[in-house]
């Protein structure tokens, strides 16, 4: 099968979603099909196969301009190759979107949407920037034409059907081959929380300070400590948070980190935490990416939301209210101790994450769904 899958790539970003949208791509490919896909570097687009790479057209660094090469790259591909499948990385729906869903329909090509985030209302309305807010709305008066020209929609959530389209219900995958996987060792009297993320408001981290604030209000054998990984608009508050609270020794702000330099910090932390904020975007089920991936790292973890995977349980994760509360750090310590005294719990979790969220088995769904 000829696969053109449309997102958004930039190779000089490296983020999460970056590597989430590579490990897709890779995992058709894995399966046996031709992939097409689109990357965005010095105001060029390019197109990509596994034979080889071509610029496209120039575009403007902004966007809107993103967005209008997308469709147009669509549209140029679709009309120069023979494409069997269109899967597009959630954008706005509008006129020109649905334009573009409408052509292809007239070439019998099937077409796939991701939506990463659903029900997304709350979360655009989050948006500062007066492009994106504008987009936002201008998508809730055209979403009713997906049900016309979109075959499916992929979600991460429970939904069978979203404004009308048939949904293919997938768990967030991740490349294992990217996945640096080691036992982890548990300390006896310190626990180390890691939490890597954009430091959005929905991630909520907020509450492990005020937690911390609360542990350390008396004192306490088992020393708790916070890493947190990343760089985004919560930075600054979480870090006067810190510091209102006297909570310097105990919570450390690295900044962006990769690589050498992020697998530096995971080797001495236990416990990752997962997004404890999403009742901020009126999520309240999902499966976050990286939950999976402290899976494949053999870390236990702590996530505020409903799991959509049914075979997942407390053995390797502990669920907290996903609400605006502290956490209960003496809780998580008592997790910890559950955790810790599991024989080769890290390999057991590593073992979990290779037979269920491989991309591979993940988008095998979509394909057999298309079949």
């Amino acid at each position: 099968m000829n696969i053109l899958f449309s997102a958004f790539i930039n190779p000089e970003r490296k983020s999460g979603v970056d590597k989430k949208i590579y490990g897709q791509i890779k995992a058709f490919e894995k399966l046996g099909h031709n992939v097409w896909y689109f990357t965005f570097s010095d105001g060029k687009m390019i197109l990509h196969n596994k034979e080889n790479s071509e610029v496209l057209f120039s575009v403007s660094a902004n966007s809107i301009g993103y967005y209008m090469a997308l469709e147009k790259g669509v549209r140029y591909v679709c009309s120069r190759f023979d494409i069997d499948m269109v899967y597009i990385r959630r954008i706005f729906c509008t006129p020109f979107h649905l334009r573009t869903l409408s052509i292809l329909k007239g070439k019998n090509i099937i077409t796939v949407e991701e939506l990463p985030t659903y029900p997304y209302d709350k979360l655009n309305k989050s948006y500062s920037d007066m492009t994106f807010r504008a987009a936002a709305m201008v998508d809730k008066i055209c979403r009713g034409g997906f049900k016309k020209y979109l075959d499916y929609f992929v979600t991460y959530s429970a939904d069978k059907e979203i404004f009308g389209v048939p949904c293919i219900n997938l768990d967030n995958g991740i490349d294992l081959d990217n996945i640096k996987f080691s036992p982890t060792v548990f300390p006896e009297n310190r626990i180390d929380l890691i939490a890597v993320s954009a430091m959005a408001s929905w991630h909520g981290y907020e509450r492990v300070i005020e937690g911390l604030k609360n542990y350390y209000s008396q004192p306490k054998d088992i020393k708790v400590y916070f890493h947190l990984v990343g760089s985004g608009k919560e930075d600054a508050n979480w870090q006067n948070l810190t510091a209102q609270y006297s909570l310097n020794e105990y919570v450390t702000f690295y900044g962006h980190r990769d690589g050498d330099e992020l697998t530096e910090v995971f080797s001495h932390c236990q416990i990752g935490l997962g997004a404890l904020g999403m009742y901020k975007a009126n999520l309240f089920a999902g499966s976050p990416l990286k939950n999976r991936e402290y899976m494949a790292m053999g870390k236990p973890f702590v996530y505020a939301h409903v799991e959509t995977d049914p075979d997942l349980t407390d053995e390797f994760c502990m669920e907290i209210p996903n609400d605006a509360s502290a956490v209960d750090i003496d809780g998580i310590v008592e997790f910890y101790k559950k955790v810790s005294a599991v024989e080769d719990i890290s390999v057991k979790m590593n073992r979990f994450a290779q037979e269920h969220y491989g991309w591979d088995i993940q988008m095998k769904k979509v394909l057999n769904r298309i079949k």
